[in-house]
């Protein structure tokens, strides 16, 4: 292996840890510091350490007198790092991975740390099978908290959610999500985009459920590409793809997106919308409002209208305007733990409370904007029913003129309830990120 590896995932993780960032925008700015040929490796460790922190800590605290709580940062990361690489990965290379911890330690002129190190690594690599047995024999909430590392509050929640799936619920979470791509049908069309990247090398396929999505599942570097500068695709979950098809927006209408940064679904409601009509996409973070402008511009967009607004305060001016309203509030985010694994983590029930209430504020202010007989499409990324269903059922309780419309056209397969106006999309279920997604009309 390489050290200068070890000592880059080891630094993107502190970041990570330390700062409470997300791992994918950490990533993609530590990465450059990384040889070619280990950045595969790279981001597997670092995703691999966040993905099974619960099951690390507990080997470690198994076998170290000092807990994981009160280690200084350098050697607890090490240490974190160490025992993936141990538990998760080639076993042929164990001797490799302990050698080159002390050393990394030792480098750093902390040579009372590299004994501790090495004594708690050689101490795994010689109890590991009693160890794994160990896990094995837990409790069940404990042994699924562990062996799929959730905290024990979420498996509790998800045992009461899902009942005997609840394993498979973790697992699939615990899996890495494909990488999913929208065709812009303003520049070219699926079947000639997938000629395109397959003599590339790259082998494609069609989305299930999404009309314009493609999985690549050899991706790499795919926004250096030609097809990419040249505005024929951008990068959007299948899951997320689908809010655009069921809202399904007529051509030369006026669009409302009230969150709408990174901005997947403005573009597709503009590229569905062939370019006509306007389209208000606003956010509160004028960073990310520039993301959207540059990809306005790649892709070849003119029908959209980048504002700088908070979607928690009622815009009057624009009460009753809309033929469509696109309401992607923020969440708990619980449905796309396979994109940023860090998330199951993070969530407190205040922080819970906190959030549905934005949400339904946005949803209040979504529903005066449209016009008579227009329609809003609120969705999440999270399975939460409380975030979904629920505040959905709030809604209509408290608002008379308001109606969840039939959107089975818009999506093909197995998803009941879409005929009465929603879909709950799962990782286990459908192999595409949580989410849900509701049409509701005014009457």
């Amino acid at each position: 292996m390489n050290n200068n590896y070890r000592t880059q995932t080891i630094e993107t993780l502190k970041k990570i840890f330390r700062d409470k960032s997300y791992s994918n925008i950490v990533i993609n700015n530590d990465m450059k510091n990384v040889e070619h040929s280990f950045l595969s490796l790279y981001r597997k460790s670092v995703l691999g350490v966040i993905e099974n922190l619960i099951y690390i800590d507990w080997i470690i605290n198994e076998v170290s007198v000092t807990k994981t709580k009160k280690m200084e940062i350098d050697v607890l990361t090490l240490l974190r790092l160490a025992v993936y690489q141990i538990f998760f990965l080639d076993k042929s290379h164990e001797n490799i991975v302990v050698n080159e911890s002390v050393q990394y330690i030792k480098d750093k002129g902390n040579v009372r740390g590299s004994k501790f190190v090495n004594a708690i690594l050689r101490n795994i690599l010689r109890s590991k099978d009693a160890l794994t047995a160990k896990i094995n024999e837990l409790p069940e909430v404990e042994y699924l908290s562990v062996k799929y590392s959730y905290p024990r509050e979420l498996v509790v929640k998800w045992k009461k959610q899902f009942g005997s799936d609840v394993e498979n619920v973790l697992i699939a979470n615990n899996t890495e999500a494909p990488l999913e791509i929208r065709v812009n049908t303003l520049k070219i069309q699926r079947d000639e985009l997938i000629k395109l990247l397959e003599e590339k090398g790259m082998r494609v396929y069609k989305c299930k459920y999404a009309d314009k999505g493609l999985v690549i599942e050899n991706p790499f570097e795919i926004d250096k590409i030609k097809e990419y500068k040249d505005g024929f695709f951008s990068i959007q979950s299948e899951s997320s793809m689908l809010s655009g098809q069921i809202l399904n927006p007529k051509e030369n209408s006026l669009v409302i997106d009230m969150c709408a940064a990174p901005g997947g679904k403005t573009l597709n409601a503009a590229e569905i919308m062939n370019n006509t009509g306007k389209i208000i996409s606003r956010d509160i973070y004028p960073g990310k409002l520039r993301l959207i402008e540059n990809e306005l511009k790649r892709l070849g967009i003119q029908n959209v209208k980048v504002e700088e607004y908070d979607a928690t305060k009622l815009d009057e001016s624009l009460i009753e305007k809309a033929d469509y309203v696109i309401a992607d509030v923020p969440c708990t985010g619980l449905g796309i733990i396979r994109r940023k694994p860090e998330i199951k983590y993070s969530k407190t029930d205040k922080e819970l409370n906190d959030i549905r209430e934005i949400q339904y504020k946005i949803l209040e202010n979504a529903s005066k904007y449209i016009k008579a007989s227009g329609e809003l499409v609120y969705s999440t990324c999270t399975t939460n029913p409380e975030e979904n269903f629920e505040l959905i059922n709030r809604f209509l309780k408290n608002n008379k003129g308001y109606t969840l419309t039939d959107i089975s056209e818009n999506i093909h397969g197995n998803f009941a309830s879409a005929k009465n106006g929603y879909v709950e999309i799962y990782p286990h279920l459908h192999g595409m990120d949580g989410f849900f997604i509701a049409k509701i009309k005014k009457i």
